[in-house]
């Protein structure tokens, strides 16, 4: 079992405000939340957030406003801001994880390449602000966060488990930082640049990745 430990952020995207902000809309203030619910509430909210505002801009005053909370309520359950950011990261973690393993070939069946190349930039395509979130090392640093650290790995994992399933066991590891990297590249490309990608794009673009990487797999590799 492949038990390789190296999930870190690895990109410092440059611009988390692209997201157009609103005004904060008033909420009625209420902290008759039992604890939990209230950290679950604080969490939603930012989540709720992060797409208008980005991480940059989020601030837990926002956020405890969002809920509905006082000001002070969102210290009773996040250290500070990085503490809640990484929180909301391990919720796109889990996502990205989830998605991957959704297929129906998952992890060894004919598509299961392609349909967790699908699963990235899906994932990347609908929530860009938590993506970037993900994998900003300026914003949060893993290491501080066993929980969210955990969910990052479990994430890459998932992907692991698929080149597990065809590449040789020697050569698991750097095959699965190759499909990770090219799945990010492109996913960084498509929310950052803005590329084409239509059905027929992506169809034909997710065939070539599943290829070229399962060429590689069976390819002679020196020494």
């Amino acid at each position: 079992m492949l038990t390789m430990s190296i999930y870190r952020p690895m990109l410092t995207p440059s611009r988390y405000n692209r997201e157009k902000t609103r005004p904060a809309m008033p909420r009625k203030r209420t902290d008759h939340y039992h604890h939990g619910d209230a950290h679950a509430a604080l969490l939603d909210a930012a989540l709720r957030l992060l797409p208008e505002v980005g991480a940059q801009g989020l601030s837990l005053r926002q956020v405890a406003q969002e809920a509905g909370l006082s000001r002070q309520a969102p210290y009773n359950h996040f250290a500070d801001k990085e503490a809640l950011l990484a929180e909301v990261a391990a919720v796109g973690y889990g996502r990205l994880e989830a998605r991957i393993r959704a297929s129906s070939d998952y992890p060894a069946g004919a598509h299961a390449l392609r349909d967790a190349f699908n699963a990235y930039v899906d994932t990347a395509q609908d929530s860009p602000a938590l993506f970037r979130l993900m994998f900003s090392c300026e914003l949060v640093d893993l290491s501080r966060f066993p929980e969210a650290h955990g969910a990052a790995e479990r994430s890459f994992h998932s992907l692991v488990d698929v080149v597990a399933a065809f590449a040789p066991a020697a050569r698991v590891e750097e095959l699965s930082l190759a499909a990770w990297s090219l799945a990010h590249g492109y996913a960084t490309l498509l929310i950052e640049i803005g590329i084409s990608d239509d059905g027929a794009q992506r169809a034909r673009r997710s065939a070539l990745y599943a290829r070229m990487l399962h060429q590689q797999a069976a390819a002679s590799w020196p020494n």
